[in-house]
């Protein structure tokens, strides 16, 4: 299967369950890898033909940023949304987010979601 990976995809926004968290700014690190048939842009040598790196990593951290949520779980599911209704073609989506240096004794934490067009569609109803 086809895919388009991002990795180490940096978004500094609020995240967090505590209040001192609330107050600051901290880094996520996201890693995309989104399938989609490839196949006409391997041809073409057109952008039109694949999905636009620049702008799905302009609206996964935009989209993160302005909910500035609580759980790294839900900042996922947000940007599993926003791709899934943006772009039609995309097939699933493997998205992996870490929060660095949140626990003294990890380098990070971090949660992998992963979602197929069908599963999208049965909860949103589209």
């Amino acid at each position: 299967m086809d895919a388009i990976i991002i990795e180490g995809l940096k978004v500094d926004t609020v995240i967090g369950c505590f209040n001192w968290e609330r107050q600051i700014i901290q880094p996520l690190m996201l890693d995309l890898t989104i399938h989609n048939d490839l196949a006409r842009a391997a041809t073409s040598d057109e952008l039109e033909d694949t999905l636009n790196y620049a702008q799905i990593c302009e609206l996964a951290a935009q989209v993160i940023q302005t909910a500035q949520p609580k759980l790294i779980e839900h900042a996922a599911q947000l940007v599993l949304n926003c791709l899934f209704s943006t772009f039609p073609s995309i097939e699933s989506i493997n998205i992996t987010i870490r929060k660095p240096a949140i626990i003294a004794q990890a380098h990070a934490v971090g949660i992998r979601l992963e979602r197929n067009r069908n599963s999208f569609c049965a909860r949103t109803g589209e």
